[in-house]
């Protein structure tokens, strides 16, 4: 028998707003250092002192039980492995591109990828 307990912070959240350098050169009345005209500049839109983060901690259990069996110049293993016990669904990955003059900011701080949910998987190896 062996388990797994993973217990991971909350995910820092970004929002990161990509702007034509175009638009930069019409309102600062310059590049940026090392951009090019037709390129674009990616700004962080959140404080850097204020920080947002997920809701809380992610918590994921994993069980395993096996056994050996042996028969004469033969070996069985049996395994099952139990993953995401808790069945939980953290958001593990969010969009963290900011659009402008995009109703609440369009797609950003929605999630793009959850927790695998629980599933059971079985072993089964002979050995002779």
């Amino acid at each position: 028998v062996s388990g797994t307990v993973r217990s991971q912070p909350p995910l820092e959240r970004t929002a990161n707003w990509i702007i034509p350098n175009s638009l930069i050169v019409a309102s600062a009345g310059r590049l940026p250092p090392g951009a090019q005209l037709t390129g674009t500049t990616t700004v962080n839109v959140l404080d850097t002192d204020h920080r947002l983060f997920a809701d809380n901690r992610r918590t994921q259990i994993d069980m395993r039980f096996a056994k050996i069996f042996r028969f004469a110049s033969k070996r069985v293993d049996l395994g099952v492995d139990l993953s995401n016990l808790l069945n939980t669904n953290y958001t593990t990955t969010y969009d963290n591109t900011y659009q402008y003059n995009v109703a609440r900011g369009g797609t950003w701080n929605n999630p793009t990828a959850i927790l695998a949910p629980r599933f059971v998987r079985l072993n089964f190896t002979v050995n002779f």
